[in-house]
């Protein structure tokens, strides 16, 4: 009884118990209008709590202010705290009585663009979250017609089942094809095209938002796939294949007086942890004993069974090679090694929001 009026005091010191939208009882009041222009995208989905509405970045203090996140502090104002894979890493000020959920956000700009994006940590599910990509000149590049654009990822990933935040970065290449799109709109006469911009996210690391420390360096690429653009303001948004089974959108713009960048935001949603486990199998045979057996490196002991190696994936941890325990085999023993495995999956699903910035490769 005591824990719970205890949890149940802390949350009335969070929200105030003010009733006006401010209490952790209640959802947050945010603006529900969708913000995005021609030359500005923002994710933005009032039932999925994307909510970000506006970014804009201080060079001169070299901060970025992030406006509709519930509380992330008053000032909106998000300090530079580390470089990750290129990536920009910023997080939320803190007070004793203000920014009472930690946000972290990514951050990339170049001459032609600027991309973002935001969560927060201490929620229950998802949480808010958002992101957005903004651009200043657009127009499609001259000469060849395919053009190859490499450049980074990063994004911000909650689980759904519990709270913490982890950052992930990646490299990005992009395939552009501006002679091979065809007219496939949602109606005649719409100009929308369908076709070739597609390309991967690879070489994804996971850490942890608030140290930095590394999880795991092998989650799985991400495919961005057939997009449709739009070839009067060359924007465009596609779908996303994982081979983990997550999928999701991206959606951005060609930007630069000669096309010379592609940005776009990212969202994926799916199984939090999904890692396949690799482990021994060695059947043996003595001849001098006249005996034989089997030993296995997955489910003979307490260290690697099914609970413990759950608990390791669930948690992100890459699991090696379980190997087998080859101390009670005879020493005359002939012995066949083989490799089995076997599929965890989590119970619970995570979100991913992120960016890509990437700029044209020069043709030869």
């Amino acid at each position: 009884m005591n824990r719970f009026v205890s949890g149940l005091a802390v949350l009335c010191l969070l929200g105030a118990c003010s009733g006006d939208g401010t209490n952790p009882f209640q959802e947050p009041v945010v603006e529900d209008d969708n913000p995005s222009t021609a030359n500005s995208k923002f994710l933005f989905n009032i039932e999925d709590k994307l909510t970000m509405n506006d970014v804009s970045y201080d060079a001169d203090d070299n901060v970025i202010l992030i406006n509709n996140l519930p509380f992330d502090g008053p000032s909106q104002r998000y300090l530079s705290d580390r470089t990750q894979g290129g990536v920009g890493l910023y997080k939320s000020i803190q007070t004793a009585t203000t920014g009472q959920i930690q946000h972290f956000a990514v951050f990339m700009q170049n001459e032609d663009m600027q991309v973002a994006a935001a969560a927060g940590v201490n929620w229950i599910d998802y949480g808010y979250a958002g992101a957005n990509v903004k651009r200043n000149t657009y127009r499609l590049p001259g000469g060849v017609g395919e053009y190859v654009y490499l450049g980074s990822y990063g994004g911000v990933r909650n689980r759904g089942d519990r709270s913490g935040t982890h950052i992930v970065t990646g490299d990005v290449r992009l395939l552009l094809d501006i002679f091979d799109f065809d007219e496939n709109g949602d109606g005649e006469g719409d100009e929308i095209l369908e076709g070739a911009i597609a390309g991967t996210i690879r070489n994804r690391i996971r850490t942890d938002a608030e140290t930095g420390a590394v999880i795991t360096r092998n989650l799985p690429t991400v495919s961005l796939t057939v997009v449709q653009y739009d070839p009067a303001t060359l924007s465009f948004d596609g779908g996303i294949a994982v081979t983990n089974g997550s999928d999701g959108i991206w959606e951005g713009f060609i930007a630069g007086a000669d096309g010379g960048s592609i940005g776009a935001y990212v969202n994926l949603e799916g199984t939090a942890e999904i890692q396949t486990v690799r482990y021994e199998v060695i059947t043996w045979t003595d001849a001098v004993s006249g005996t034989s057996g089997e030993v296995l490196g997955y489910g003979s002991t307490s260290a690697n069974d099914f609970d413990t190696i759950f608990d390791l994936v669930d948690a992100g941890v890459q699991v090696p090679l379980l190997v087998a325990d080859t101390s009670g085999i005879p020493a005359t023993a002939t012995r066949t090694v083989t490799i089995e495995e076997i599929l965890f999956e989590s119970d619970g699903d995570a979100r991913e929001t992120g960016v890509l910035l990437t700029d044209q490769v020069p043709t030869p």
